[in-house]
Formats: structure tokens, sequence, C-alpha cells
């Protein structure tokens, strides 16, 4: 997923909100944005954790067994269950919290005391009681998921830079499947917070979330704004079982909102090839949207493929020289995405863009150029530069992360700076440090372009 930026700061003061640059692009938080504002939630930060694992790495789950508490090694420095039930009752904010922590090694005796937590005075307290629920997730999901959502509508803490009620969103995420009885449940009767909030837990569980379908289709339809971006949120995140709403979400790009027509193309590109048949619509919105339509409706044409046919490509290569810049960036990125056999013919015209009007980052445009059949050099260079300099740097990271074997080079030469960096330029040298981290903890995404001649071109 081309630039879905990770989070950055949100601080409200006084209803007005001031935006990172990189939290404007999309993922839940613009959706999180909308839910703070009109409901009074206190969103100053976000943490989008979509790409953690599934439940089933966390440690415990609905098969242990309800017996006696487990005797933890004393040796660990773990404190007994009483111990804990002690410190939660009149201990300081630390012993509570180190009793919490020891309390997730005890597995389901552990619930009642971490529940209990989450109506501590302390914030501190309930935003680890919070991550100990998620630790133990899917355990008792009947339980815990309800008092999470309460958490989600009452609980205003803000620790670590992040919400507590944003904490307990990510929370229920990692009940998946488990949670979906509790939503369908909730559902019934909630008033338009209430199932803005659930769309919300859609979102965090994701393509486990595909039963709902039909009442988020049905909410898109018929709720107010909130509930219809968020409604349209959620079956982005489901993805390709979200199939069925794509002639609801055609409609939706011609909605008066256009907020809604962006959430609308977003979903479509997540939906994939069943989405096809909205392709001219999409290149309506690239051709006379607004620009943040115009955008995300040449990101979405970018992701449903070379079958887009040769209109739409057509489209795309004229959005090269859209005088917005965010514009140009996207459709220069699905261009590069469509490959050399759908779209060789718009490596001259994104060169010729790129010279006069510059793309940011640049890495865009020398990526989409190598995709098309132009030199690697370039582009190893603009990626190393900007992961070096770090305005650009998550960009830069997702692109080389895309590039699987072909990628290497930019690796050797991010290795060979920081070994130059290292002690003149901490900042520089931190930047390339993440980077290399983030590839080498994580599988590459190996695109298609990962198969490349002896020219380094894909194949």
């Amino acid at each position: 997923m081309f630039f879905q930026a990770s989070p950055g700061r949100l601080v409200r003061s006084s209803q007005q909100f001031v935006i990172s640059r990189k939290i404007t692009t999309s993922g839940i938080i613009g959706i999180l944005i909308t839910v703070g504002c009109c409901y009074g939630l206190d969103v100053i930060g976000a943490i989008e954790a979509k790409d953690a694992g599934p439940a089933a790495s966390n440690p415990v789950s609905d098969s242990r067994s309800e017996s006696s508490p487990a005797s933890p090694d004393q040796s660990s420095g773990l404190l007994s269950y009483e111990q804990c039930v002690r410190n939660l009752s009149a201990g300081t904010s630390e012993e509570k919290r180190q009793a919490i922590r020891s309390l997730m090694h005890y597995r389901d005796s552990a619930l009642e005391p971490i529940l209990n937590a989450l109506q501590d005075e302390d914030a501190a307290v309930r935003a680890e009681a919070i991550k100990a629920l998620g630790e133990l997730a899917p355990l008792k999901a009947e339980v815990v998921v309800p008092r999470l959502l309460k958490c989600i509508e009452e609980d205003d803490g803000y620790v670590d830079e992040q919400p507590n009620w944003i904490r307990s969103l990510q929370t229920i995420g990692k009940y998946r499947e488990k949670a979906l009885p509790i939503i369908e449940q909730q559902w019934e009767g909630g008033d338009s917070r209430k199932r803005a909030i659930l769309c919300l837990v859609c979102y965090e569980i994701g393509p486990c979330a595909a039963p709902m379908v039909p009442k988020l289709m049905a909410l898109a339809e018929e709720g107010p704004d909130i509930c219809r971006r968020t409604a349209i949120g959620a079956l982005m995140a489901i993805g390709p079982d979200a199939a069925p709403a794509v002639p609801s979400l055609r409609k939706h790009l011609y909605h008066e909102d256009f907020h809604t027509q962006y959430w609308a193309c977003r979903a479509l590109a997540a939906i994939g090839p069943a989405a096809l048949p909205a392709v001219p619509d999409l290149v309506d919105r690239l051709k006379n949207g607004v620009a943040s339509v115009r955008r995300n409706a040449a990101a979405a044409l970018g992701k449903l493929g070379p079958e887009i046919g040769p209109d739409a490509i057509a489209a795309l290569i004229q959005a090269v020289d859209d005088p917005l810049q965010p514009v140009r960036e996207q459709a220069v990125l699905a261009l590069g995405r469509l490959g050399p056999d759908a779209a060789a013919q718009a490596r001259q015209a994104i060169e010729n863009s790129h010279e006069k009007r510059p793309i940011f980052p640049r890495s865009a445009a020398t990526w989409a150029i190598w995709r098309l059949g132009g030199p690697i050099e370039p582009l190893v260079e603009s990626l190393v530069t900007e992961i070096k300099e770090g305005v650009y740097r998550e960009e830069a990271t997702e692109l080389l992360r895309t590039m699987g074997d072909a990628g290497r080079p930019v690796q050797i030469k991010l290795k060979e700076s920081l070994a130059a960096v290292a002690e003149t330029n901490p900042e520089e040298a931190a930047n390339i440090r993440e980077t290399l981290r983030e590839i080498d903890q994580e599988p590459q995404k190996i695109d298609k372009s990962s198969k490349k001649g002896d020219d380094g071109h894909p194949e």
C-alpha cells in the first residue's frame, strides 16, 4: 500500500486541529479525526496497528484451562497473585502497573482484577490494563470486548502520546472474529455515535468483519456524514470480501460530500479486481473531482492493476501534469504500479513532468521511471537521500520494501552511508538505522518488479 502514512501527531486546541503532513494522507486516522471532532473524543495522538499479527500470536487463548492460577517462577521478579491484588487495591501507580504486568501470567484468573483496573483513577494504570487485555486476546471476548467498548466512550486518558480510547479500539482489534457477536449485538438499537465507534472497531478487525458488510452498506446509504464515512472506511479495511458493496461505492463517488468520495476511492482500491466495473467512475473522479478526490482516484486506478484499460491509463498520463503536486505524485505511482507492459508510454510523460516541476518525494518519480524501463541509478540516489534526510523516509522505505531483491543496491548504499555519517550526523544515522531495521524485521513484500533481468529492470 503506497504512502499509507503511519500516524503523526494530532493536537486539539479550542476545536482547532493541527495535523502533521503525514497524518493527512490515509488510514484510520482520517476517520478518527472525524469521530473525535463530532463526538468530543480526545484525539491527541494515534498509532495505527493494522499490521499487527492475528490474535493467535498472543500467548493466551480460550483453550487455556480456567482452573486455579498458575504459579510463575518467583525468581523472574513476578508478584504473587495475592500481592498483585493488594497492590491494585492500595499501591502506587507504578506498583499497580507492575501488578497488572504480573497478573498477565496468571491467565484466566487475571481477568477480573485487570478489568477492575479499567476503572482506576490513574490514566497510566488504565492504559496498562488495556495493554494487558490485548496481550490476553482472544481470552473471554464476551466479557472483555464490552468493557473495552465502554472505555472507548468514557476514557479520556492520554498516556505515552496515545489516547486510551484509541488504545482500547486497537485492543479490540486483536480479538478479531471473537468480537463480532458483541459488535452485532450492540449495533442493533445503537445511535449514530455508537455505530460510528463500531465501524472503527470493524476497521481494526479488518477482513474478519466481513459478516458486517450488509450493515455497513446500509449505514453508508442511510446514516449521517460521520456514519457514512466510518462505514466506508470499515469496508476499505475488510478488503476483497466487501465486493458486494461495489455498486453502492460507485454511487458514493458522486456524493456531495467530497470526504465520502475519496473514502469510496480507497475502499474500491482495497476491494481489488471485483471493483473493476468502477473504473469509468474513477476516471471521471480523476478528471473532475476536487484535489483530494483526484489523488485518491489515481491511487485506486493504480492498485486495480493493468486491467483498468487504455482509457484509464491515458487519464493517468494526463494527470501527471495536474497542477497540484499530490495528484501528480499519485498518478506517477499508479503508472509505475501498472508496469511496462501496460504503461510503457507513460515514461516520457513522467520524465518531462518531473523535469519541469519536480515531483515529491523524488523517489516516486524515479521509482516509476525505473519500473517503466528507466535506469535504476537515479532511483538508488533518491531513495538513499530521502531516507537519510528523513522528511520522506517512510515513503522511500515503503518503495524500497516493494522492490524486493531489486532493492539490494539501495540497502548496500545505505549501509555505506551509515558508516560515513554514524559519528558526524546522528539524525541521518538514526533515519538509516530505522529503515534498515524495518526492512530486516519484515518479510519483503516482493512486487512483480522484483524479478529482474541482468540490467536490473523488471522482467
